[in-house]
């Protein structure tokens, strides 16, 4: 394959993929390996030759990758067979091309005792199979027909094959009997036969087919490193669900694998999702998945000859990963009914294509699960009702809104948009004449291939997969064709009498000719752009009309309340079954919940609420569900020990932000109760009416905690019910791709078991959340600011610390390079007291860079002359060069002076307990027992001890999330300790890895106000959840290694500037 040919094909015919469909969207692009070798597994198969054009045009765009395609070798001959040299597309050879209606019928003689024995009426396998060959049953009742391999002629009317055949259908065909369940289970056991009289099914065979030539192109491509890519349902298709996967796919990645097991061959899923695949101007996502490799364990058994075992289990992790990134659904009218409940449910403004392939993915595995559950198949019901309706008005899904416009307003949006289709015809109707003939052409030779390929075929439903195709390949043939005959049309008129003398006499009739290619491809350009505005202006024509007229009116209000009562119980079975099938589910939502505008409920008045929870702006979460008025008011203070720190009763605001909010409430950003809901406090009465609402809300939240249905359920609505949606549209990461976890065939037994040495334990009454799920949910930042002061607890909010350098912070102006995530430390001041008088000292992350002499007054400076210019959580693994000194012409007490962090590790932990008593409680026992496990590797330093090398353990204020105590925050330089692709499975046993401490990589300059290059920080690993039994393992895996030991239960987040990856 010739890269330069490859990108000149490919350049050349994108263009294609431009003007036939109208938008082509990759998601996920950033997963695909930039090096290495790669097998592509892509599907659905649904667009014929357009789904490598695409899939190679993606590739190359988004990861400057070429691929060579598997193609049928019934189709490399003519301009498919030259385009697909062109791409080093390898031939492969088909059994179900190659097959042919055999003579005579079969069945199967004894199909309970000996189901793989085949007899035949009028048959002669002799001579018309082969061993290796297949068999293939016709289709029937829109299911695919099945195939088989023949492993033994035993004569002229009787076969063996290799397995027998599962399914009712082919044991219809095979038996003729009507006593066979939907498994193709016979119901009557002692009835051995076939039915009375049945002379059997007709059938297809095929040749043998020797597939060496293709393997070893195939091996040879990845093992140097290339990339191929495979369609694994073997053909192009138009059916709603994925078709099986043929094992070829499998043998690849294995073959490949077993002659060289440390090519680091990659499998990389990717869904081919069409919005009307066969439709001029359609919509399409091309969604990458994550890359997976196959266990070294599976290779082995190929090559030990259990392939059968080896193949099977290679080809269910490929279904899986397709499954990911790809929306499937029984049948036609099913997929019809999940894109119906999609539309239902998102009431609000209209969705990017990526999340609406989402919701139609999640709502088609929902449906999977619960097909049989009365409320799905009532709501299945309501929805094909409803669009049976929609059918017969012959109008769209958002259309009906319509209904709400009053009658001047439709009016006059009806003639608006009449008077600017009339505008847009303008341009439209001269290039729809000039190209309607290929219009026309290409219409009528698709259809008529759809039938030729459905009648060739037992998998199509309406041929639809090869329509895309030939329109292009017909509109590629005949407008050239048709744009020279319109050039020699004009050049003949201009020759003649100079287009009615229109046409200079001095104007050549050869240039008109070549302004003849350039005009009439431009008006039809022009017409396809102004036509595709004025097509949907002409759709939107007609539910205008309906509103009009006094007949249809009636039918679409009643439509419109139809619609609402059909949405609303979409979001109540999706609030009923999703916290049952998406464990995240009261975690992160897809889209805000439609019924509320604030997206925090899903029935309010079944939960009572009646004011919203405001999220702050630079929130990516809701912050807290409402559950009841009551338990609304309660603050986040999980001890209720400390009456002063609610807003009401506290003798000042508890920071600058929540003293601004309203007087008349005090939900959640005001830190306090809503005053309207209490009387004077002046007297007794006053006083005990206040208690009382406080017992109550208590109580009511105590309610709450314990039940997992009811309330809860309905206060968290769907804050997940599709949790992967934000993190598709963000580009953040799955927690399987932020960090690598620990296995204990790569990372030893050891990875699997708490510490059993340990005796440090936390109080009895010592409670965590520990349902709900915790990847996620946390506020992206960009910089980490830590601030010496030598106490561990410190006011609610530490920007109110009194003159202090947080105060600072808090009144400065934010950085350039994004949010700050500012934390009091008990990081010893220069004086070793908690003096806000003195210069302190702070510790800059990821730079791992301490700044030393930091007084109030110099804090805009050291924001603006330092801590924009520093690298962030999302900056590349690359040095910075920032400045050794820090001028403030504010302060007094000198420049402010960087030097670089001594430790390879810096470890936080939430101590704050005037927040919360548990970290109070946790972050001193989580020290001390890390300490005990990093003393013998000499690797513990005290507060003061600065030697090179080390972990720092440092308590830090409230970071968020207190129920989910303890919080630790591992912030890691690049292989810290030198041994992050150690596989301790491998080491003798008893034996550790050895610590090799890489030598300091940040400096370069001299003299005072040089620069000194920083790298900093690659990781932060955030857990959460953290018990003193956890601690072994943590530093054994986490600090030491990177990874990550109980990810499902106590990973939060956090970022590798090594992958450019992160949780948010």
């Amino acid at each position: 394959m010739s890269d330069w040919k490859y990108d000149a094909f490919l350049h050349t015919f994108s263009i294609l993929v431009d003007l036939f469909f109208r938008e082509v969207h990759p998601r996920g692009a950033w997963r695909i390996p930039r090096t290495g070798p790669i097998l592509f597994v892509a599907a659905p198969h649904a667009n014929q030759f357009v789904d490598g054009l695409v899939l190679q045009r993606t590739l190359k765009n988004e990861a400057n990758r070429r691929v060579g395609l598997l193609i049928a070798e019934k189709s490399v001959h003519g301009f498919i067979g030259w385009g697909s040299r062109q791409t080093g597309s390898v031939p492969v050879g088909r059994a179900q091309d190659k097959a042919k209606p055999a003579s005579g019928t079969i069945y199967l003689p004894d199909p309970i005792n000996d189901p793989t024995l085949i007899r035949g009426v009028g048959t002669n396998f002799e001579k018309e199979a082969e061993v290796g060959g297949m068999i293939f049953l016709p289709s029937a009742k829109g299911i695919t027909g099945s195939s088989v391999d023949i492993s033994q002629i035993n004569g002229p009317e009787e076969i063996r094959i290799k397995r027998p055949l599962k399914g009712k259908l082919p044991m219809e065909q095979l038996t003729g009997r009507d006593d066979i369940d939907e498994k193709g289970n016979f119901t009557n056991k002692e009835f051995k036969g076939i039915k009375d009289g049945y002379q059997g099914t007709k059938f297809k065979i095929a040749p043998h087919i020797d597939q060496t030539e293709v393997y070893k192109a195939v091996f040879n491509r990845l093992r140097s490193g290339g990339c191929i890519g495979i369609f694994p349902e073997g053909g192009s298709h138009d059916r709603t669900e994925l078709l099986p996967l043929k094992a070829g796919v499998a043998i690849m990645a294995l073959g490949t694998l077993a002659e060289d097991p440390d090519c680091g061959l990659q499998i990389v899923p990717v869904g081919m999702n069409y919005f009307h695949a066969h439709k001029f101007r359609s919509r399409a996502v091309i969604e990458f998945g994550a890359p997976f490799q196959i266990p070294r364990e599976l290779v082995e058994k190929y090559k030990n000859n259990e392939r059968r075992d080896a193949i099977g289990q290679t080809l269910d992790m490929v279904h899986q990963a397709l499954s990911a990134v790809t929306v499937s659904a029984p049948d036609y009218d099913t997929l019809m009914c999940i894109q119906g409940a999609r539309r239902l449910y998102n009431t609000g403004k209209k969705l990017p294509l990526p999340m609406v392939v989402e919701l139609n993915r999640r709502l088609a595995v929902g449906f999977s699960k619960y097909k049989d559950d009365p409320r799905i198949v009532d709501l299945m019901n309501d929805i094909r009702e409803y669009n049976k309706q929609l059918r017969y008005l012959n109008i769209r899904d958002h259309q009906v809104n319509y209904a709400t416009m009053n009658l001047p307003t439709v009016i006059f949006t009806l003639l608006y948009r009449v008077a600017k289709l009339l505008v847009l015809s303008i341009g439209v109707i001269p290039g729809l004449v000039l190209f309607a003939p290929v219009f026309i052409a290409s219409k009528v030779i698709s259809h008529k291939k759809a039938k030729e390929a459905l009648a060739a075929s037992s998998v199509k439903v309406q041929g639809r997969d090869v329509m895309a195709t030939w329109k292009l390949l017909v509109a590629m043939a005949f407008a050239p064709i048709l744009y020279n005959f319109y050039s020699v049309i004009l050049a003949v008129k201009v020759y003649q009498d100079h287009l009615w003398g229109y046409v200079p006499e001095w104007v050549p009739f050869w240039l008109v000719f070549l302004g003849g290619w350039v005009v009439f491809p431009a008006i039809t350009f022009a017409a396809l752009r102004f036509g595709e505005v004025g097509m949907d202006i002409f759709k939107s024509l007609r539910p205008l009309v309906l509103c009009i007229s006094p007949t249809s009116s009636n039918s679409l209000h009643k439509l419109r309340e139809r619609r609402a009562e059909l949405s609303e119980k979409v979001v109540k079975v999706i609030n009923d079954l999703g916290p049952d099938m998406y464990e995240d589910f009261e975690h992160t939502r897809l889209i805000a919940d439609p019924t509320r505008a604030d997206g925090a409920l899903s029935s309010p008045k079944e939960a009572g609420v009646s004011r919203t929870e405001p999220t702050p702006p630079d929130s990516p979460h809701l912050s807290r569900k409402n559950t009841t008025k009551s338990s609304q008011a309660i603050p986040r203070n999980e001890s209720f020990s400390n009456i002063g720190a609610i807003g009401m009763f506290a003798t000042r605001p508890p920071s600058r932000s929540r003293s601004r909010s309203s007087s008349s409430g005090g939900g959640f950003g005001s830190g306090g109760f809503p005053v309207s809901g209490f009387t004077s406090l002046d007297t007794n009465e006053g006083f005990n009416e206040a208690s009382n609402k406080i017992r109550a809300a208590m109580r009511q939240r105590g309610q709450l905690r314990r039940r997992k249905s009811g309330e809860e359920m309905a206060a968290a609505g769907l804050l997940s019910i599709f949790g992967g949606a934000k993190r598709v549209l963000t580009g953040s990461a799955r927690a399987s791709e932020l960090f690598p976890q620990t296995r204990p065939d790569v990372d030893g037994e050891a990875c699997k078991h708490d510490c059993d040495s340990c005796t440090v334990k936390y109080p009895r009454h010592f409670k965590v959340e520990e349902t709900h799920p915790l990847y996620g949910n946390i506020k992206p930042w960009s910089t980490h600011v830590l601030v010496a002061t030598s106490k561990t607890d410190w006011s609610r909010h530490v920007e109110d610390e009194r003159g202090s350098v947080m105060e600072a912070f808090g009144h400065a102006s934010k950085p350039s390079n994004g949010r700050l995530m500012l934390s009091a430390s008990n990081m010893p001041t220069p004086n070793n007291r908690p003096d806000y008088n003195q210069p302190t000292t702070i510790l800059v992350l990821p730079a791992f860079t301490i700044i030393d002499n930091v007084t109030p007054p110099a804090v805009p400076s050291l924001i603006n002359k330092y801590i924009s210019r520093a690298p962030t959580t999302s900056d590349p693994l690359e040095p910075v060069a920032l400045p050794k000194t820090i001028p403030s012409s504010r302060s007094s007490v000198g420049d402010m002076v960087a030097r670089p962090c001594p430790h390879r590790v810096v470890v936080l932990l939430c101590s704050h307990r005037t927040r919360d008593a548990r970290c109070g409680q946790s972050a001193p026992l989580i020290k001390k027992e890390l300490e005990r496990h990093l003393r013998p590797l000499g690797l513990d330093r005290d507060l003061d001890d600065e030697r090179p090398g080390g972990v720092g353990i440092y308590f830090v204020n409230h970071v968020g999330g207190h129920k989910y105590s303890a919080n630790m925050l591992v912030y890691r330089r690049p292989d810290a300790f030198g041994i992050d692709t150690v596989q301790r499975a491998k080491l003798p046993p008893g034996q550790e890895p050895q610590l090799v401490t890489p030598g300091d990589e940040e400096g370069g300059g001299e003299g005072e106000g040089a620069e000194k290059r920083v790298v900093g920080a690659a990781q932060c690993i955030w857990l959460a959840r953290v018990r003193p039994e956890d601690c072994e393992n943590i530093v054994r895996y986490t600090i030491l290694q990177g990874k990550v030991v109980k990810a499902d239960k106590q990973l939060r987040g956090g970022f590798d500037r090594g992958k450019g990856v992160m949780s948010w």
